[in-house]
């Protein structure tokens, strides 16, 4: 890889060094800690990723003369891009995973709503006891009468 001591410039890749970076990331690498070593931000391995998964390479789109491939034969872009677009079966089965957590989560939340509902209602009907009582003939009276 190249010397990351530039100043002032940031480093630039080539294709194969990038593809290794992500092959790395692939493997289960921590992907902070690589982008600390790579002296770059981490959400630029995301968008080469990214970039590899939608586009198939990681070219630069600038115009201009192609760069020139380096010698050793970079791991294989088809294979590196499969392993991490997401199949549309593996889409669904994570979306429908994701429904049922979220249903999970929504009817332990109607269930609290449910417990404090019954709380409130109780709390009413001893309130409203209380009152009917008072109201009641012979019932106590709210304030003591005043006489001289």
């Amino acid at each position: 890889m190249q010397e990351l001591e530039m100043v002032g410039r940031k480093p630039r890749f080539s294709e194969h060094e990038k593809l290794s970076m992500l092959l790395r990331m692939q493997n289960g690498e921590n992907v902070s800690r690589l982008a600390d070593e790579l002296g770059i931000h981490r959400q630029r391995l995301y968008a080469w990723r990214e970039q590899l998964r939608t586009c198939g390479n990681l070219m630069p789109s600038r115009p201009g003369r192609p760069k020139k491939r380096p010698p050793e034969a970079p791991p294989d872009r088809q294979a590196l891009a499969a392993g991490f677009a997401l199949s549309a079966e593996q889409r669904r089965a994570d979306a429908l995973a994701k429904a049922r957590r979220r249903i999970v989560e929504l009817e332990r939340k109607i269930g609290q709503q449910q417990v404090e509902l019954d709380f409130f209602q109780e709390a009413l009907r001893h309130v409203r006891g209380n009152q009917q009582q008072k109201d009641a003939p012979g019932g106590a009276a709210s304030s003591r009468s005043f006489k001289k």
